[in-house]
């Protein structure tokens, strides 16, 4: 058996074992030394195993947030994932999380930005996912003065009263870093 084999078994029990928080945390640090443990989150992401994908998926986010740029060759993955009309919202709120927290630098993604400017102001979307898809559309937008004015439209537009208060206060927050800009 393989490393990247005996990694996954390994990682499959592991994970349906309940792990805590502070455990994910150990398994997201090994990962960033152990490139082949890195391998075996990802492809657990991809599996059919609901359960074992969030629990991956959690522990990929805490990778992102302690070493953002391990996961950079993921992006285009990480982005499928995030639009797959096929996943849980715990999920994509985790790959979206992700995917906000890898650094800039690829090329805007027109399809990825309409998903996010749909799921922001989509009421059914989970007040997570509708954050995160907002923080991600602004930061894209930004690039592209002609789509900055388009998220700022639908966002001027979006009555603050349907939302969670979380979610108005992103909203709010990219008005604000907006208003800077032009101060």
């Amino acid at each position: 058996m393989s490393g990247t084999e005996s990694h996954y078994n390994a990682l499959c029990r592991y994970l349906q074992s309940r792990p805590d928080k502070e455990r994910i945390m150990s398994v997201a640090a090994d990962a960033i030394r152990d490139e082949s443990l890195l391998q075996a989150l990802l492809q657990l992401m991809s599996g059919a195993d609901d359960t074992l994908r969030w629990r991956a998926a959690w522990a990929v986010d805490k990778v992102s947030q302690l070493h953002p740029s391990s996961l950079v060759g993921w992006r285009r993955k990480m982005v499928e994932w995030a639009m797959s009309p096929d996943v849980a919202d715990g999920f994509r709120r985790l790959v979206l999380s992700s995917l906000y927290n890898l650094p800039d630098g690829e090329v805007l993604d027109v399809p990825f930005f309409n998903f996010l400017l749909d799921r922001m102001a989509d009421l059914q979307s989970p007040p997570g996912v509708q954050a995160l898809c907002m923080k991600l559309a602004f930061r894209m937008s930004r690039a592209d003065g002609d789509l900055h004015e388009e998220f700022l439209c639908i966002l001027r537009n979006m009555c603050m009263e349907y939302y969670s208060a979380g979610v108005v206060s992103v909203m709010r927050k990219c008005l604000k870093k907006q208003n800077k800009k032009y101060e």
